[in-house]
């Protein structure tokens, strides 16, 4: 019998996660943060009022069982006039939106077109902003703007809240929780992908309660202004600290190496390192009760260093969690 199997993160991160593990089980949810304000997605949320495409954009096409013509059609970004920069894909699902009366109802719709394995549930309806208290005691609100104030003033995050209000939870991302035989966070950026869904009303709750084992998948990368010299420990407590302690059942970490241009891209581009697991991360994990996970995790790409969901995918398998 497949297993309920759902994801947590934003649409980026998980992407490439979803496109390999939906060969294990057609019981997908990916629920997906809300809270994009950069890019073409900030334009229509300014412009329409609407919410932001990006992330559920890319998870529905990681799941899309449809031509790959349609993959290149709502991935195109116009190059030039008005439309510059905007994305065809969010253009259909803003088209969606007044056509059928709102995002729930235009992801319907969109998911019944690309014939998609599983669901994607946005974790909340509501417009809201993503604010980062730091350090140094300053505030940022917005998305795209705080790794880039956070490097700029060189301070670390130390909460994450949500403006004007906490929003109420998605209540189909809420169903899939609790129907859950599996959770897995991430892969993604810590404080503007995964832990934005922890701060929706209800989320945290309904972890707490579901049965399911929940699993963290640790990032291979660092990232610059949200994990600078992070380790896995310092990534499980900030997503404890935002959630509960004990959170996780399991911890997947790649021990593979990426190619050696790939981290010097990484490293002059980004400012982002390698992570690697430590003697005091092993330490942590096991005062938690927490099952490492490790072995090589990366799917073979010229240009970014991301996991594979095939290697998860066989990784929970033989832990018969898939």
């Amino acid at each position: 019998m497949e297993k309920n199997l759902v994801v947590i993160g934003g649409g980026t991160g998980i992407s490439a996660l979803l496109k390999g593990i939906k060969k294990y089980t057609s019981k997908i949810t990916a629920i997906v943060t809300m809270t994009d304000d950069g890019g073409g997605s900030g334009v229509l949320r300014k412009d329409l009022g609407m919410l932001p495409p990006g992330d559920v954009r890319n998870c529905l096409i990681a799941l899309a069982n449809t031509e790959p013509v349609m993959e290149k059609l709502l991935q195109y970004r116009f190059e030039m006039g008005n439309l510059e920069g905007q994305n065809f894909g969010n253009l259909l699902i803003a088209a969606l939106c007044e056509i059928y009366g709102g995002f729930d109802n235009a992801l319907i719709e969109l998911e019944n077109v690309l014939r998609i394995t599983g669901k994607v549930a946005p974790v909340t309806f509501e417009n809201v902003h993503l604010v980062a208290e730091f350090e140094n005691g300053d505030k940022c609100i917005g998305e795209s703007t705080i790794p880039k104030m956070c490097s700029k003033l060189n301070t670390k995050i130390k909460n994450m809240s949500l403006f004007p209000n906490i929003p109420k939870a998605n209540s189909k991302a809420l169903d899939a929780l609790n129907g859950a035989d599996v959770i897995l966070f991430g892969p993604g950026s810590l404080y503007t992908s995964i832990i934005p869904n922890l701060i929706v009303d209800g989320v945290v709750d309904t972890l707490k309660s579901a049965k399911a084992k929940k699993v963290y998948i640790s990032n291979v990368m660092t990232q610059r202004g949200e994990t600078d010299d992070y380790t896995i420990k310092m990534h499980i407590e900030a997503i404890e600290a935002h959630s509960y302690k004990g959170i996780f059942d399991m911890c997947i970490v790649n021990s593979d190496s990426p190619e050696k241009v790939l981290l010097e891209n990484y490293l002059h581009q980004d400012d982002s390192s390698k992570i690697d697991i430590k003697e005091e991360d092993v330490k942590f994990l096991n005062e938690r009760s927490i099952e490492l996970i490790k072995g090589d995790f990366l799917e073979s790409d010229n240009n970014y260093i991301r996991h594979s969901g095939y290697k998860v995918g066989e990784a929970l398998k033989k832990c018969s969690l898939l």
